[in-house]
């Protein structure tokens, strides 16, 4: 049986995905390079916007036009089973794959391995799918987590991902905690890096002094993804999320204050109902403070069964406009923070293969444009040029 498959969304779902046709794999199982040439198709599916739900309908249709057997993973089935049961679908929700974390026997999949350490979360934001999707946390035993990543490390993989919905959240429910984790694997013989996924600000602040030393290691690049979704205390309060504007810095303070060279990702979230001009400034006014090297900017979107979807949204052009504006903003800080490493000398590992270039990361897990290198090699390498990406 060939097996052909597509993964969405979120790197946990994405991992998840991988994590099904990998247990699919075997007995005569194989992958299939397109869905005409497979017997059965997975598709790891998102919800997290309108846009994003609405191509996953339109994906899922064109590939059932092939009538193969298909199998549809993730978060549609988990909010929208009733649009997809009448057809002759298996559904598979993200429940139904907690604490089945297998090591199996497979070569490599990708260039990178991400492994999930938790299902859920323990938020209450008011706009999130996500969140009634995959319910409450459910962190995976530390043991399996270990055995998954020292296989990894015997397939070849260098670069390892941390995935949740919330990786700060990791082991509040079965007593332990993210930095606990990080320090045992981050103690494992072996030449990799490990990258941590997001972590939500309120669970990152609660274990912030035990997460900066555990990050202190040589094989954890520095990379922080942090999203603070706004700047003013109002919204966030609508949004549901549970920390201020100020307990949000102090987690970018820390950073600079413990790494000279890393990487700050935040997100923001433009036109949430009862955004105003003032309330936009606010964020302007953060983004410019804490310079992030990567912002997300999302657009709100209503989204149906969520407290936020009662509520009266900004003005679609409105919130276009702060967009746009926000985007311009990051621009010129991106160009600005990737222009300080010009002439320097970093080691990176290289993780990706474009058409023409490679794409190499520094421990800081800035972005590094090579040529005539090998895949998984780290090197040292001397910054010659830059642009606001790259």
């Amino acid at each position: 049986m060939k097996i052909y498959y597509e993964k969405y969304g979120c790197s946990l779902n994405q991992a998840e995905t991988l994590e099904l046709v990998e247990s699919m794999l075997g007995k005569g199982n194989e992958l299939a390079e397109s869905p005409e040439k497979a017997d059965v198709i997975v598709i790891g599916t998102c919800v997290v916007i309108k846009h994003t739900e609405n191509y996953m309908l339109r994906r899922i249709n064109e590939l059932s036009s092939f009538n193969k057997k298909m199998i549809i993973y993730g978060c549609l089935p988990a909010i929208k089973s009733n649009i997809l049961k009448n057809k002759d679908f298996i559904l598979i929700k993200p429940s139904s794959v907690y604490n089945k974390i297998n090591v199996q026997k497979f070569p490599m999949f990708e260039n990178t391995l991400t492994i999930p350490i938790a299902q859920g979360c323990t938020g209450h934001c008011s706009y999130c799918l996500s969140r009634l999707a995959r319910g409450k946390l459910k962190s995976y035993d530390p043991d399996k987590i270990l055995e998954k990543f020292k296989d990894g490390l015997e397939k070849g993989y260098k670069e390892i991902r941390l995935s949740a919905l919330d990786t700060a959240a990791y082991g509040l429910d079965i007593n332990t905690n993210l930095a606990e984790l990080l320090n045992a694997l981050s103690d494992v013989e072996g030449e990799y890096m490990i990258r941590v996924g997001m972590m939500e600000p309120s669970n990152a602040l609660r274990i912030l002094p035990d997460l900066i030393e555990s990050f202190k290691s040589e094989k954890i690049f520095k990379f922080f993804h942090v999203p603070f979704q706004s700047a003013d205390d109002r919204i966030l309060q609508l949004m549901g999320r549970e920390y201020t504007a100020e307990n949000f810095k102090k987690i970018i303070n820390e950073v600079r204050k413990n790494f000279e060279h890393y990487t700050f990702s935040t997100d923001v979230i433009v036109g949430f109902p009862g955004e105003d001009e003032n309330s936009f400034n606010q964020t302007v006014s953060m983004v410019n403070e804490i310079r992030p090297d990567i912002l997300n900017i999302t657009r709100y979107s209503p989204r149906e069964g969520t407290y936020a979807f009662r509520l009266r949204p900004v003005p679609s052009k409105i919130a276009k406009d702060w967009s746009l504006k926000l985007t311009e903003i990051h621009r010129s800080i991106s160009l600005e923070r990737n222009k300080e490493l010009l002439n320097s000398i970093k080691r990176v590992l290289v993780t990706e293969k474009g058409k023409r270039d490679f794409l190499a990361r520094t421990d800081g897990y800035r972005p590094v444009v090579l040529k005539n290198v090998f895949l998984n090699n780290f090197y040292m390498t001397k910054i010659t040029d830059y642009s606001a990406f790259y």
